[in-house]
């Protein structure tokens, strides 16, 4: 669905998504059914309604003012945001780059919590002081104000994408001097949380609430799922950061000879094992002197076929594109995506080709690091579509670890 724009700061348009209206109501509906249970002797049900909405929309106000002063600390830590969506207790960075270093990080994620304590102080701090006659303005401001104490506490903890897990690990990057120590960190602390969720849930499951064990359950084993995922993104980021070309299995060059006639080449072609391979590389005498394709076939007649000669057609390889044995693997992939023919040339350090690396051959590598030996014939069916194998997304990795900074 898409997403509304309320204003435009510094060039980032702040969008409120369509679900945040749903959740506006449940929210004001879930606070006036509580005034009604706790005070109903005190407030009629129009007052709390007024107590409920004012509540749940000041709570939104104060979460938009806070992200604006955070967007402003990130902007001056060399963050770069396209937009900013909100979904009620929190939003949503597009982020095209993110901070270089630990303590500009550290700055961007204490932000948050630091504003909801102050809003918080102050908000309690006008409540204290409310006379009888301002009843309703005072139950509206303190509960804001224990909300937003709650949702300070709330992006304190050391989970995931939340403040207190940016801040953990930016910490532990700041006084190690290694952003992986921090991300391995709180990885393997958001995995003990998790289980402990999982374990308190399965109890309270069995001997307290069926429907609280089952939400604490369900958040732990997700948690847990999460934090195996973090960890093979992981080591998929040091696949791709540290291993080279000369590492994988490449893919031999399809040979024929310069005075090979048409004749010959067409009979090659009708043996070929993959149909998505069209390119021959022309030799002589041992060197590769250019390439040819099929369609080659299509500009002569077939009487002339055994007269003609694949030398006078063939092109100069270096119009593919290329790269060394001795490059990291972040980089073909990189390249690969540039390419249309979805295949890059290794060369040695003489510029002489060795061999071709497809998105397959990437794919199969990256899987076999990371401990899955895939069977042949599932290696096939993505081969034949020149395809990363189940749709691993190596691409966007990259794309990633570049905006972070890890490249």
């Amino acid at each position: 669905m898409r997403s509304w724009q309320i204003f435009k700061i510094w060039g980032i348009p702040f969008k409120i998504h369509p679900y945040w209206f749903a959740i506006l109501f449940l929210f004001s509906w879930s606070i006036s059914n509580q005034v009604n249970l706790t005070s109903g002797d005190t407030y009629n049900t129009k007052e709390a309604w007024i107590i409920g909405f004012s509540s749940s929309f000041f709570l939104l106000s104060s979460i938009i003012s806070h992200e604006v002063l955070h967007t402003f600390v990130s902007l001056n830590q060399g963050v770069k945001i396209k937009k900013i969506t909100f979904y009620f207790l929190g939003a949503i960075l597009q982020i095209d780059k993110y901070c270089q270093t630990a303590l500009g990080n550290i700055k961007i994620a204490i932000v948050r919590p630091l504003l909801c304590f102050v809003t918080a102080s102050i908000l309690l701090l006008i409540s204290s002081y409310g006379t009888s006659q301002e009843i309703i303005f005072i139950n509206i401001i303190s509960r804001v104000g224990v909300l937003n104490l709650f949702l300070g506490f709330l992006n304190l903890l050391p989970i995931g994408s939340l403040d207190g897990g940016n801040l953990l690990k930016s910490l532990i990057w700041y006084f190690s001097g290694s952003k992986n120590k921090g991300r391995n960190f709180l990885n393997k602390v958001n995995l003990s949380l998790s289980f402990l969720v999982l374990i308190f849930g399965i109890v309270c499951l069995f001997r307290f609430n069926f429907y609280y064990g089952f939400i604490l359950s369900f958040l732990g084993l997700f948690g847990v799922n999460s934090s195996k995922s973090e960890s093979q993104f992981l080591k998929i980021e040091n696949i791709l950061k540290f291993s080279k070309v000369s590492e994988l299995k490449l893919k031999p060059l399809r040979k024929i000879e310069f005075d090979s006639n048409f004749i010959e080449f067409n009979t090659l072609l009708k043996n070929k094992k993959d149909e998505a391979d069209k390119y021959f590389f022309v030799a002589n005498n041992g060197r590769w002197t250019g390439f040819v394709d099929e369609d080659i076939l299509k500009t002569v007649s077939i009487k002339k076929w055994g007269r003609t000669f694949v030398g006078d057609f063939k092109k100069p390889i270096n119009i593919f594109a290329s790269l060394y044995g001795k490059d990291k693997l972040w980089r073909v992939i990189e390249r690969l995506e540039e390419t249309s023919e979805g295949f890059i040339v290794v060369l040695n350090n003489a510029d002489i080709p060795l061999g071709i690396i497809d998105r397959t051959k990437i794919g199969y590598f990256v899987f076999n690091k990371l401990g899955f030996n895939l069977p042949p014939e599932i290696v096939n069916v993505f081969k034949n579509k020149n395809l990363y194998p189940f749709g691993i997304e190596l691409p966007r990795i990259v794309n990633s670890m570049k905006k972070k900074g890890d490249l």
